[in-house]
Order: structure tokens, then sequence, then C-alpha cells
């Protein structure tokens, strides 16, 4: 479980979709607040160039833009003085999940269904036995499917709008 925001997350692959979710359906140029506007500031502060893009400012808040190049959505920070800065997100959240997600050299051993086990948060639920367990089981792989056919859209999504750049 991953808390960021005061939000609560499954795994880095949630928080990831979640912030591209934002980033698609959020309403342009106006402030991303509450629980949004603090797990878009956590994952910004690891943007490989965070202090050059705050500058001697200080953030007033994030909000979705329009890249001024591309015209495509973006993230953009707002700084104190009401100057406005769109960074990358995939860079922010490659960073963030480097220094959030650390591999074990007990996960390097183990054999793949163990590791997709452990993927799924499979192993660390409680089942009841028998049919009903596989049922409960069932249900939640389902719910998994369904998650990452959202993740496989919003990435066709974004390779479609970088194609078209």
């Amino acid at each position: 479980m991953i808390d960021i925001g005061g939000k609560t997350f499954s795994s880095a692959a949630d928080v990831r979709g979640h912030l591209y979710n934002l980033l698609n359906n959020a309403p342009v140029d106006e402030p991303l607040t509450g629980a949004d506007g603090e797990i878009v500031h956590e994952v910004f502060l690891h943007h490989p160039e965070a202090k050059e893009k705050i500058g001697d400012q200080e953030i007033q808040y994030f909000k979705i833009g329009k890249h001024q190049q591309a015209g495509a959505r973006a993230f953009c920070i707002v700084r104190s003085d009401d100057t406005e800065e769109t960074f990358s997100i995939k860079k922010c959240i490659s960073a963030w999940t480097r220094a959030n997600t650390q591999e074990t050299t007990s996960s390097k051993k183990q054999k793949p269904q163990q590791q997709v086990a452990k993927t799924l948060n499979l192993e660390q639920a409680s089942y009841p036995e028998g049919l009903a367990g596989l049922v409960v089981r069932f249900q939640r792989v389902v719910e998994l499917h369904a998650q990452l056919g959202l993740e496989i859209e919003q990435i066709q999504k974004l390779l479609a709008e970088e194609s078209n750049r």
C-alpha cells in the first residue's frame, strides 16, 4: 500500500493511473486542490529539474494547462509570482517510482508465479476456504483486469498524443 497526498493506493501503477487520469480529465487552468494537489506536489518534487522549475519563488499551486509548443494538456506549476511552467509528469513518476519501490533480493529469487501473486496483492489477502475463497480470488482478478484495461487505454491515448506531436 502507498499513502500519498492523503490517499492510499494499492500500487505505484495505481498512483500513475491516478495522475494520468488527472492529466486527461481535470479541468484546464483550475488549481488542483486537496489530495490531488498534494499528490502532484509530492511526485513533482522528484522531477530532475524541480529546483530549477520552482526557481527563487514558492509553489502557489499546480494545475492542468496547455503546453506552449505542443498545445497538449500538461501539468503546470504556478509560482508565487503567478508565472507558470509545464513539466513532464513522466519524468516525475519515473523518479518517484525509483525512490519508492525497491526490489528486495528475496523478490528476485521468487518464482514468476510468486512475483505475480505479490504484484496482485493475492498473497497478502486472507481468503475463505474452498469454493468461496476461489470466488473471492476470481473477483479480485476480474477487478485487476478492469484496472489494467483502463491503464492500457490511458497509455494508448498518450501514445497517440505523442505520435501527433
